[in-house]
């Protein structure tokens, strides 16, 4: 595919986190790294030899410093639901478009479709937020799409990877819970999708967008079409990473139960059927492969954490 040249810059905003960090330690893109920190400047920075400056986002010169140099800048700055995200997004588009930037890269979700009713997902599929936050990071779509030429929005699925919450949490209730409720568990969810992306096909999937320039527009990333993108495989993975009973005796109800349930907590019950189409991230050459061994290495390491006593 079309590389970006060596020389370009790849501005990261936001980039503090797990996905952040897997993205200045990759070593797939052939763009510069400079990272704009907002907030705490994190100790990997200095251990991946990547170029960094502490900007304020309130101050917009010091942002616009920052870009005046330009090259690709990649947005991973995300909303927390306050009302404020979509004015510093605003802000971010005016600069970026008066310093030059060639490419615009803004990191979204898949949380955009809560509310929809829609059994198969794909970037047709009108958006339905319902939080405050799903609403920000449909209204931040919106700015970056309008006031960006040549913009990608790329709507991702629940990433998890070294660092991350996705699938922690379901591994700290899977080391603890008694067989009982795991048992309960399974018998409601079955095969129920659970929408997750790699942090390894996201940093693939940030890189890809960042050098093609002949890419635009939205872009939903999950690893929903791999068969093993549901909750069973999640339990059994995790079962024989913390080597615990397994539960594949364990029957399971029809989707009408999990509709059923999630109705009676107020959700949205089309969740429980809903699937994300990668068809069109394919079709662009994103390599959207690889999930089960990724999620299978990710227990393993979530097991040695355990295992590993704390100082």
């Amino acid at each position: 595919m079309p590389k970006a040249d060596s020389g370009e810059r790849l501005i990261v905003l936001g980039g503090t986190g797990f996905i952040g960090r897997a993205l200045a330690f990759s070593r797939d893109t052939p763009m510069r790294p400079l990272y704009l920190v907002h907030r705490t400047m994190p100790d990997w920075l200095a251990e991946a030899g990547v170029e960094s400056i502490r900007v304020d986002l309130d101050d917009p010169a010091s942002v616009q410093t920052a870009l005046l140099e330009g090259g690709t800048l990649v947005n991973l700055i995300r909303p927390d639901g306050q009302g404020s995200y979509p004015r510093m997004i605003e802000r971010l588009v005016s600069m970026a478009c008066q310093c030059g930037i060639a490419r615009f890269v803004h990191a979204s979700s898949i949380d955009v479709y809560a509310g929809t009713p829609a059994r198969l997902v794909d970037e047709e599929t009108a958006v339905q937020p319902a939080s405050p936050y799903e609403k920000e990071h449909c209204e931040a779509e919106r700015i970056v799409t309008a006031g960006v030429p040549g913009g990608v929005v790329l709507r991702f699925g629940a990433v998890f990877g070294s660092g991350g919450r996705n699938v922690a949490g379901l591994a700290d209730e899977f080391l603890r819970a008694a067989y009982l409720k795991l048992a309960l568990r399974r018998l409601l969810y079955g095969n129920r999708r659970m929408h997750l992306v790699s942090v390894e096909t996201t940093v693939r999937a940030l890189v890809h967008f960042a050098c093609r320039s002949d890419h635009e527009g939205t872009v939903i990333v999950t690893q929903d079409d791999d068969p093993h993108n549901n909750f069973i495989f999640l339990q059994d993975t995790l079962a024989e990473a913390f080597a615990r009973p397994s539960l594949r005796g364990v029957p399971t109800l029809p989707p009408a139960a999990l509709r059923l349930a999630l109705r009676w907590r107020g959700l949205n019950p089309d969740m429980a059927t809903r699937r994300f189409s990668s068809a069109r991230a394919r079709s662009l050459g994103l390599d959207t492969g690889g999930f089960a061994d990724a999620l299978k290495e990710y227990a393993r390491q979530l097991a040695v954490q355990h295992r590993t006593p704390t100082r």
